[in-house]
């Protein structure tokens, strides 16, 4: 090796040395300083620079850390009004700046993985809220919320595609460290909910401030039981099993106390969808089957409407069964009706710029104008609070307008083909094991995403990210791999 190599080797470990000096004059010029606004900015470049050296030297490791951190953390208001989730966004933040200098400096990339559909839908729908922001309402915001998904996809399918490309047994790694640093939030929002008796009032913020409310919580919870249950069925020792089962019956009680109705049904239409997979029911008889049920529907369609009409169930109510028949409730049930009145408030905003929409973060700035007195709710508001659409599908169409809502469907039609194809046609049972529960999980937030939308917070977009760089990973492999053991 010739001194130039030696030199380039040698190069991060130098220029760690050269930040942990840095750090230290820091931390004792503000010591004897002694003003706490310079010992906040000390602190601040200490973890800065801590993680800095992790990502240069650490990457696998930064990158495990990650996963299990993200479920608690916890957002801080920075900067006047801005509110980053400490550490995870600040993580990410290094990550992207990371790949940023990659992308100067001429880093080699692996080209089955850019050629990959998953990777060019991606960088259309990064394309396609680029151009938003352009031409946004609120350019400020928008080019906000673009830096911040441009984050999320250079972090969670990136570099944990990089991560489970050196070995396949991250995978479950990676998902395991989450599921064990959720039991955080559990334990803190079941110690809340237990104090208000287990009951549904004021149950809504009991994961806060690690999940801002059930619906969230509730959705992240919904995720990860696939894996968990596919984990401890397919364990091969009966500690690990045993490990598995236990943090499977928590979160599946977790869920059921989060109380979140879009959480049980995402968990009962993906338990149908597994079965149907596992037992490779042929597609014709589902075909026959959705018939049927159309046909049924059609002819039964004045009693679906009475039915619906005549259902006076609210979300509120502590009994499991009323509250899941709550769903079907737009008459009396506040929850739902607001939720409709959002939905139409976003194909109003699409009605008035179909092409470009509003631009990327502004729904919650506009839909008040657009609502109609005879949509409002007692908890409709005007003032730009609690201002998504409730569909992560009527959002992309607000605010990006129908191109950008096509590029986002095709994105994960894409994923969920892949996925399918690997399951179906993959000679390795691994492969087809864990495309499985991915598929399943990623199916949990598909339902979610009719009701709500979460992909703009960390919680959220580290598990679906991370699974469409699974999917694109598996897509890539030829089946001929050791076997992985839970």
């Amino acid at each position: 090796m010739n001194q130039g190599s030696t030199i380039s080797a040698r190069y991060p470990a130098i220029l760690s040395h050269l930040l942990i000096c840095l750090v230290l004059l820091l931390f004792f010029t503000s010591y004897f300083i002694d003003l706490d606004r310079e010992l906040f900015f000390t602190i601040v470049v200490l973890v800065t620079v801590a993680t800095v050296i992790l990502v240069l030297q650490y990457k696998q490791l930064l990158l495990f850390t990650l996963g299990f951190l993200i479920p608690f953390s916890f957002p801080l208001q920075v900067f006047g009004t801005s509110v980053v989730n400490i550490p995870s966004e600040m993580i990410c933040a290094l990550f992207t700046g990371f790949l940023i200098a990659k992308i100067a400096t001429g880093g080699k990339f692996d080209s089955a993985f850019l050629r990959h559909p998953i990777t060019v839908l991606i960088f259309c729908d990064l394309a396609w809220l680029f151009i938003c922001s352009f031409f946004s309402e609120m350019p400020e915001v928008s080019f906000k919320r673009f830096i911040i998904r441009f984050c999320y996809y250079s972090t969670f399918y990136y570099f944990y595609h990089e991560l489970f490309k050196q070995d396949i047994n991250n995978i479950r790694r990676v998902f395991t460290l989450h599921t064990i640093g959720f039991l955080v939030p559990i334990i803190y929002a079941t110690f809340n909910h237990a104090r208000l008796g287990f009951t549904t009032v004021g149950s809504q913020r009991i994961s806060a401030p690690f999940y801002y409310d059930h619906t969230i919580y509730g959705a992240c919870l919904a995720f990860f039981i696939p894996f968990l249950f596919n984990s401890a069925l397919r364990a091969k020792h009966s500690k690990t099993r045993v490990f598995y089962l236990l943090l499977l019956i928590i979160f599946m009680a977790a869920a059921i106390l989060s109380y979140s109705r879009a959480a049980w049904l995402s968990l009962l239409i993906a338990a149908g969808i597994n079965l149907i997979l596992k037992n490779k029911i042929k597609a014709r008889y589902l075909f026959y089957g959705c018939c049927i049920v159309l046909l049924a529907s059609v002819v039964n369609w004045q009693k679906i409407i009475t039915s619906l009409k005549e259902n006076k169930e609210i979300s509120h109510s502590n009994n499991v069964s009323m509250h899941l028949k709550s769903i079907s409730n737009v008459n009396t049930d506040a929850s739902n009706k607001e939720r409709i009145n959002r939905w139409k408030c976003a194909l109003r905003m699409f009605a008035d710029k179909p092409l470009l929409g509003f631009g990327p973060g502004t729904y919650q700035f506009f839909y008040g104008q657009y609502q109609q007195r005879e949509d409002l709710t007692r908890i409709s508001t005007f003032n730009g609070t609690k201002g998504h659409a409730h569909s992560e599908y009527l959002n992309y169409l607000s605010e990006t307008g129908l191109p950008g809502l096509l590029i986002f469907l095709s994105l994960l039609s894409v994923v969920c083909v892949k996925c399918l194809v690997v399951i179906k046609k993959s000679g390795s049972k691994e492969k087809r094991n864990i495309a499985l529960f991915v598929f399943t999980g990623l199916i949990t937030y598909f339902i979610h995403a009719f009701f709500n939308g979460f992909l703009e917070f960390d919680k959220m977009a580290m598990p679906v990210f991370a699974s469409f760089a699974i999917v694109v990973y598996l897509s890539n492999t030829p089946d001929k791999q050791k076997n992985l053991s839970p």
